[in-house]
């Protein structure tokens, strides 16, 4: 009845139902307590609600005191409580924690040791006691001294312990010599601690030597029989077996690790974990040469018989001091929570992964793990939530009987005969649709906008991939009228009603976790399938199937899909983690169920010929998101990958899961559960959710808003906004196509060079040197020599004058090159860096083009026209061309939204040489009347990347549709991308292209990029000390920018508030205020401006020193034109960015930057690089911001300073 008859006790979770006493089992233990002991049962909750429990931590305690009924003591009382009110209700005997003790040596920089110890069982919720073998004089560079405890005194210690607090766990590390060894193993048997962990530290991380080889025999004599599990890395390893006279050879492959590690069992330990962190091997799985080839880590677990092999992706990190000690000291904490050896070991991994991967940089050497990576306790580590979900005992045979069908076995060994593989095509058809329903809903269901967005984005991706769908089925001989005519299986219809039953009911969160067994299942299937030797692959009807399953394409669109549920999952409690868990289960066996019908189908089959030739197809159907992960099997062990994908999920190893399956508590039911075997009839009926006219949520008009048409809805709800639908992709419906008859229409003049003499001159040598010099590319044929000087370019005199007015000392780069290509009439391409002085290549030869000709008559339009993405930057080339043209009485106009539509519409109507416009606005005049395009022979794109990436693409073809085609078209972009090079290759006639610098991505190199890896809390506390240093500069300049209005308006307030003249512009101020915000940054009257993305790109202010990412943007794209604020017109320039693990998506991409610009790189972001998957591209899947109409609500009033911005300045600083 416990030590001292004190009581039984007995922690269970709160979340598990199995774990939980039923009534019986409650009548039952007082039955036995009145039989065997005379004992009482009382029965009392106590629960503290004055506490804040964190999610995840709740434990329940029975409390049974037992006391013979025939003495004088209390009757027999059980209690329930939490481990927040613990300590309210028990003493430390009554309700002890799970006990550890650590027998090892200091470390006095608390990385290593005792001190790493003490922190990792923290964290696991144990409780920790010590017997210090020796004092270490440590850091990060290494032991400097050490000063060893008498072995009796280690004695002293272990006693002092074990007769008074007890321990469930013994953990050993440093222990010295071989006296102390002795008293371990004495100890061990004298206290009977039956569960040991030995760490056997021998050599530190920085390679000092910890324990004399003399020692060795005594530990392998001695304490290793009486071992549980020892944790010996390779070095060690080698050394045991070495002093105990086996030999063998250095391991070249997985067999020989394996053959150290038995060799290391025979020694004595029941358990050999052997740490592979020190043989990093290559991707085959064989040891890595060089460097470059690391790309898998190996952990070796043997015992009870068997090998069980935990494989992670190789982490490039010097924060790995005290690995060793605290992946021991996690073991024993999962050990005495009652975990088997191979859930504690793979915890315990996911836990020092989680460590190394969110440390941060202490030290000059190799640096501590992050022990307190997660604030309260999950049965996952944060980022393995999926793969905890693959690795429950009640998942694990649902999960195996769905991935290893015999309908998948067949399809493999190429055995499935065909009329059941088209049956399951057609049904697969069926179920595609309902999943789009499904999608379509879980955007309604969800409260965070770039959920709906990646919700509504994955409908219109399934759309397509119905059709390519449809194009599988052809080669089939399934035509497209056969398949939509065939009626829902009863699997179908229980599958896809389940998931949308869990759609209407449940929130967004469930919706997705229903959906998840499709989503991840189809890609470990074929994974496992591709890499089988035993797939057919030549002849085999599904070899293109399962081709598409392992494509890289999908495998990344699957990660996007798994870690937007990571970044949900590390929220929910306990209890609905279980719910969660339950759910996943039943929609896995909804899935496999879908492999039942394909096996019993056929004789229903739609009538159509089965094909008797081998088919090879050009298209599969695809299922997109969720994370790939890494089904490695093999008949001498079990492969688990335990989360080596790390920030945001890797190409291959992504979160991992088991593919073991020996334990399972069986599963649900057939998919003909009756609860959702004959729902045919549609939810909501009327306008609800699929059924009815409307098909749209709210009833009536359609689109999710109700009324008003598509996605929009109206009266300003759904999507749109105001106006109902999606109001941009309207635009330019009103425009008529245009019919161009050149030979009738009147002639223009656009070739305006004339080459100098001194440029003539040149030899093509000296041309080729130039252009090496200013890193300058140029293609295409006939591409002019570019010039070196003002003169040379020759422009006329009325133009020189302005130039030379303002103090240019000679042409950048891209206007040597792109002046003689702009003025020879050519259509060109210019790709340079922002901030190089693309608006003033553009901005003269335009001049030139309008001076030659015929002057406007009334009714006409502009005969320039210049696009640009954001109202900013077609403001800051209004001030371009106003300054050059003044001499020439050139008149512009700058047409853009946020404004009154008025002064815009008297400029046009009184004629203008120059319109500079946002897409948006120009259609809205056009399709008005208020101008034409028709005299528009110079056309500009500026920001071409920009606008495409902003969704503008549609609005530029319709503009470019209403313009004459042998007119000149300039495109220039900082970026390159494919819809860029399209778009040049659909509008542009025989063009030229220069390009400055790499194609690549790249940033000005004129600017020092730093790079800080921080925390989310961290980010206020760095920004304000990196003020303190700019800002002791009077002369300094700084844009700060933030992912989010509000967050623009938070920090602006926060800065003002702690003396900083700070003012913040973003898309919700209104058109004065952005003017206003913009002349007090200019002038230096506020020298700190807070800007959103609006910003990133339009604002010239030419002295800005300092440019800080508060928040890191969306795409690598956005941090190169951020950065390039600063830097310009030949100056130097500082950009700041703080970089989070939520951005690590972004890692390889920025890492790739900073490497071409040749800047210093932060390890930790190397270490997000390398682990972290590809970033966001360019920001178009889903179509850019999707700008959907207006944002309804009530207006903002008249004027005045709004957010942040009117906020006083408390206790100036400036």
């Amino acid at each position: 009845m416990g030590p001292g008859n004190q009581g039984i006790r007995i922690s269970i979770d709160e979340a598990d139902p199995d774990t939980l006493l039923t009534e019986e089992e409650v009548d039952l233990l007082r039955d036995r307590l009145t039989e065997k002991s005379g004992g009482t049962l009382g029965y009392m909750a106590l629960r503290g609600t004055h506490q804040r429990v964190l999610p995840g931590s709740i434990t329940i305690w029975y409390w049974v005191d037992v006391t013979p009924r025939f003495s004088s003591g209390p009757s027999c009382t059980l209690a329930i409580q939490t481990a927040a009110t613990n300590n309210n209700h028990f003493s430390s005997t009554d309700m002890a924690p799970k006990r550890i003790l650590v027998i090892a040596g200091s470390d006095s920089s608390g990385g290593a040791g005792l001190e790493a110890d003490q922190k990792v069982i923290a964290a696991h919720g144990c409780y920790a006691m010590t017997a210090t073998t020796a004092l270490t004089a440590q850091n990060t560079l290494g032991v400097q001294d050490i000063h060893y405890t008498p072995p009796a005194f280690v004695k002293k210690q272990i006693d002092a312990v074990c007769e008074d607090v007890g321990v469930d766990v013994v953990k050993t590390g440093m222990l010295a010599s071989t006296e102390t060894i002795g008293v371990v193993a004495d100890a061990l048997r004298r206290h009977n601690i039956t569960t040991s962990v030995v760490d056997p530290v021998m050599v530190s991380t920085s390679g000092s030597q910890l324990l004399p080889q003399s020692a060795i025999s005594t530990l392998i004599n001695d304490l290793l029989p009486l071992t549980t599990i020892l944790t010996p890395n390779l070095p060690e390893a080698k050394l045991i077996l070495e002093i105990a006279g086996v030999d063998v050879k250095d391991p070249e492959n997985i067999d020989d690790i394996v053959a150290i590690a038995r060799h290391i069992q025979g020694r004595g330990p029941k358990w050999v974990l052997l740490k592979g962190g020190h043989l990093p091997l290559t991707r085959g799985r064989v040891v890595s040469k060089e460097d470059s080839e690391r790309e898998i880590i190996l952990n070796v677990l043997v015992g009870d018989g068997g090998v069980t092999v935990l494989e992670s992706q190789y982490l490039q990190s010097r924060n790995t001091h005290g690995t060793g000690c605290s992946l021991a000291s996690a073991i024993a904490c999962n050990l005495a929570s009652g975990l088997p050896m191979i859930k504690a070991v793979k915890k315990a991994n996911s836990y020092i992964e989680a460590g190394i991967k969110t440390a941060t940089n202490l030290g000059r050497g190799s640096g501590p793990i992050n022990h307190f990576h997660s604030m309260y306790m999950l049965p996952f580590s944060p980022g393995g939530f999926v793969s905890y979900l693959l690795d429950r005992d009640d998942v694990q045979m649902p999960w195996k009987e769905y991935t290893q069908h015999a309908f998948v076995q067949h399809m493999g060994d190429g055995t499935l005969p065909v009329e059941k593989f088209m049956y399951y095509l057609v049904q697969d058809y069926l179920f595609l649709i309902q999943f789009a329903r499904a999608n379509a809903l879980s955007a309604y269901k969800s409260s965070d906008l770039k959920d709906i967005g990646r919700s509504v984005q994955q409908v219109f991706t399934l759309q397509e991939e119905i059709k390519l769908h449809i194009e599988f089925c052809k080669d089939y001989g399934l035509s497209e009228e056969d398949i939509t005519r065939e009626n829902e299986d009863q699997a179908t219809t229980a599958y896809t009603r389940y998931v949308l039953d869990i759609g209407q009911s449940q929130g967004w969160l469930a919706l997705q976790i229903a959906m998840l067994p499709c989503l991840i299942g189809y890609g470990i299937i074929a994974k496992r399938l591709y890499e089988d030797p035993n797939t057919v692959r030549v002849g085999s009807r599904y070899w293109k199937w399962i081709e598409q399953y392992v494509d890289e394409e999908y495998r990344e669109a699957m990660m996007r899909g798994s870690d937007l549920i990571e970044k949900h999952a590390v929220k929910l409690s306990p209890s609905r983690i279980e719910e969660l868990a339950n759910i996943f289960v039943h929609a896995t066996n909804m899935e496999r169920g879908l492999w039942d019908m394909g096996l019993r189908a056929g004789d229903r089959l739609i009538a159509s010929n089965t094909p008797s030739r081998s088919h090879t197809t050009k298209h599969a159907p695809l299922r997109l998101t969720a994370s790939p992960l890494t089904p490695v099997s093999t008949n001498t062990s079990r492969i688990m990958s335990y989360g080596g994908g790390g920030y945001g999920g890797g190409r291959e190893g992504g979160r991992g899961f088991s593919s073991g399956y020996e334990h399972s508590n069986g599963g649900y039911g057939s998919y003909s559960n009756p609860d959702y075997a004959s729902h045919n009839a549609s939810y909501g009926g009327g306008g609800g959710y699929g059924g009815g006219d409307s098909n749209g949520y709210s009833g009536g008009g359609g689109g999710y808003g109700g009324g008003g048409g598509g996605y929009g809805g109206g009266g300003g709800g759904g999507f749109g906004g105001r106006d109902g639908g999606d109001r941009m992709s309207a635009l330019g419906q009103g425009l008529k196509t245009q019919s161009w008859d050149l030979d009738t229409m009147p002639k223009f003049e656009k070739s305006f060079y004339k080459e100098d003499p001194a440029v003539a001159a040149r030899t093509p040598a000296e041309v080729d040197e130039y252009r090496k010099e200013h890193k300058m590319a140029v293609t295409g044929q006939n591409v002019p020599k570019p010039v070196t000087t003002f003169d040379e370019a020759g422009f006329p005199s009325y133009v020189m004058n302005e130039v030379k007015a303002q103090g240019f000392a000679k042409p950048t780069a891209i206007q040597a090159q792109g002046w003689p290509m702009a003025l020879s009439g050519r259509d060109v391409v210019g790709v340079a860096e922002t901030g190089s002085g693309k608006t003033l290549t553009y901005c003269l030869p335009a001049i030139v083009h309008i001076n030659a000709q015929p002057l406007l008559a009334p009714g006409d339009g502009p005969i320039v026209l210049i696009l640009a993405p954001t109202r900013e930057l077609a403001v800051q080339i209004q001030q371009e061309i106003s300054k050059f043209g003044k001499s020439s009485r050139i008149r512009n106009t700058c047409v853009y939204g946020g404004v009154p539509k008025g002064p815009q519409i008297r400029d046009l109507a009184r004629g203008v040489e120059v319109c500079i416009a946002t897409p948006g606005r120009l259609i809205d005049m056009l399709e008005a009347g208020k101008t034409n395009l028709r005299r528009v022979t110079y056309l500009v794109l500026d920001e071409a990347d920009r606008m495409l990436d902003m969704g503008f693409e549609p609005q530029i073809r319709k503009i470019i549709g209403q313009i004459r085609p042998d007119r000149q078209t300039c495109m220039w972009s900082a970026t390159w991308p494919k819809e860029v090079r399209q778009l040049a290759s659909d509008y542009q006639q025989d063009f030229i292209q220069v390009n400055i610098g790499s194609l690549d991505l790249s940033a000005n190199h004129r600017i020092q990029q730093i790079v800080e890896v921080v925390s989310e809390f961290e980010k206020r506390d760095r920004m304000a000390k990196h003020l303190e240093t700019i800002m002791s500069d009077k002369e300094n300049k700084i844009l700060i920018f933030t992912g989010t209005k509000r967050v623009a308006d938070e920090i602006t307030r926060f800065l003002r508030q702690d003396g900083w003249p700070a003012l913040s512009i973003h898309g919700d101020k209104q058109q004065n205020e952005r003017d206003w915000v913009l002349n007090e940054f200019k002038t230096g009257k506020s020298p700190i401006m807070v800007a959103t993305d609006v910003a990133s790109r339009g604002i010239d202010v030419r002295n800005i020193t300092h440019v800080f990412n508060y928040d890191y943007p969306n795409n690598s794209e956005d941090y190169v034109h951020r950065i390039g604020r600063t830097g310009r017109a030949g100056a130097n320039g500082t950009a700041i960015t703080l970089f989070t693990t939520d951005n690590s998506k972004q890692a390889r991409d920025l890492v790739q930057i900073l490497t071409e610009s040749k800047q210093q790189i932060d390890p930790r972001l190397h270490e997000m690089a390398r682990y972290g998957g590809g970033g966001g591209g360019g920001g178009r899947w889903g179509g850019g911001r999707g700008r959907g109409g207006g944002r309804g609500g009530g207006g903002r009033g008249g004027g005045g300073r709004t957010g942040g911005n009117g906020d006083p300045i408390r206790n100036s600083r400036w």
